[in-house]
């Protein structure tokens, strides 16, 4: 309590005032103050996810990825990084098409909804 004073009696019998130290304000020691909201969250994490998808889906075969020798993935084993990659790609643009779509469209509306 901040403004307080104490009695006490000073030689001769006469009473004094003293005023109470000032106090710091904050929790106790040892007791950390409450935090504000995560930095990162699941639904964080999820959207940018969402992103890359987004970015991988959207890449131009003719354009961008014949570039790089990536516009045509070869099937079978141990055909090396570059061709993961490739595949990875057609494979985005291809299965996760309408998948894609309906995240997106959840994802909208959440950030509509909740913000």
């Amino acid at each position: 309590r901040l403004g307080t004073s104490k009695l006490s009696l000073a030689p001769g019998g006469a009473r004094t005032t003293h005023p109470a130290p000032p106090q710091a304000s904050g929790p106790p020691r040892g007791v950390s103050a409450p935090r504000a909201a995560m930095a990162i969250g699941l639904v964080h994490l999820f959207e940018a996810g969402l992103l890359l998808f987004n970015a991988c889906a959207i890449l131009n075969e003719k354009r961008f990825l014949k570039k790089y020798s990536l516009d045509h993935a070869v099937a079978g084993e141990n055909l090396g990084a570059k061709n993961q990659v490739a595949t990875f790609l057609h494979a985005t643009r291809t299965f996760m098409r309408y998948p894609l779509v309906a995240m997106n469209v959840l994802v909208i509306l959440y950030e509509m909804i909740l913000g």
